[in-house]
């Protein structure tokens, strides 16, 4: 398979921004009477604050989380170079709503480092927020299995037979589904159903890659990626497509654009198939988004759904 047959040079990001209807009085009107989009994607510079209009479009942090409840969030952090990472800002004013909805936990689902935090503009004064999200003293993506934090979880997916998953994945009342737009050398894109290989150990993750017909067979890839995804679905789903690589994923440095938008809902399928045409992909062309669509975790078709976007 031709990785570069998938990159569509042309006008799609021009066309991406025509998609979807602005938000109006009609848009506000309907979530007083309970009617949310299925998506929302906010356009701005502010990614702390456009987050949270995010989640208050679709219905608000009490829609998806309860007082007493323990928030797992997965979050793609680990990278350092620009536009490989999911922006700070976005995670923390996630981590304060929860908080602020009475979350009684946040954790994280896999190891964050210290520095991804300092990157944000509102570190210091969330500082004593940080230090009750809680984090792993392990890192499963170098981590070899270790029963005292993994399980080994039958699999019922088409290519994918056992995972091995931490623990907190399902310990968690609440899910949610922190990820970055951008480039992956053997996948094409990260994304939603991509980021959730994260709750895996390192030695699992690795078996998507060799376990197929040929070492990184496309196809296995992606079913494996959607196969894991059967094991629980994101409560909410959320994209950070404010700064992208485009080349040389997932860890760059590569090629950078910034379409300047963050994008969240609850169809993680439907999330990541509108996300690529936001980074010059044609979401047909993106094996995990048509296998997430043939195994029924959600509805690539997103145009046919209610999409609200803002412009803060």
């Amino acid at each position: 398979m031709d990785r570069r047959s998938f990159i569509k040079r042309g006008g799609l990001m021009g066309a991406a921004s025509f998609l979807f209807p602005a938000f109006s009085q009609k848009a506000v009107s309907r979530q007083k009477n309970g009617e949310y989009p299925d998506i929302c994607i906010v356009n701005g510079e502010n990614i702390f604050d456009n987050t949270k209009l995010l989640v208050d479009t679709l219905g608000g942090t009490g829609r998806f989380v309860s007082g007493g409840q323990k928030v797992g969030l997965l979050i793609n952090s680990e990278f350092e170079n620009r536009g490989a990472y999911v922006s700070p800002d976005m995670t923390l004013s996630v981590a304060k709503m929860c908080f602020d909805a009475g979350a009684s936990e946040v954790r994280c689902l896999q190891f964050v480092s210290p520095e991804y935090w300092r990157r944000s503009k509102y570190a210091e004064d969330l500082s004593g927020m940080i230090e009750k999200i809680v984090i792993n003293d392990y890192n499963q993506s170098h981590a070899e299995f270790d029963p005292d934090h993994f399980s080994r979880v039958d699999v019922s997916g088409k290519a994918l037979k056992e995972a091995e998953v931490v623990d907190d994945f399902f310990s968690c009342d609440v899910y949610i589904n922190i990820s970055i737009a951008k480039h992956h050398g053997s996948t094409i894109y990260t994304g939603t159903m991509k980021n959730t290989m994260g709750i895996n150990t390192r030695e699992n993750c690795v078996s998507f890659h060799t376990d197929g017909p040929t070492r990184n067979d496309a196809d296995f890839l992606a079913q494996c990626i959607a196969d894991l995804n059967t094991l629980r679905k994101p409560d909410i789903c959320l994209v950070d497509v404010s700064e992208v690589l485009v080349t040389n994923g997932p860890s760059g440095p590569g090629d950078v654009i910034n379409p300047g938008k963050v994008v969240a809902g609850t169809d993680m399928v439907a999330v990541d198939s509108l996300c690529t045409t936001l980074i010059n992909h044609e979401y047909g062309d993106i094996l995990s988004v048509v296998k997430g669509h043939e195994t029924g975790l959600g509805d690539m078709d997103f145009k046919k759904m209610k999409i609200e976007e803002l412009h803060a």
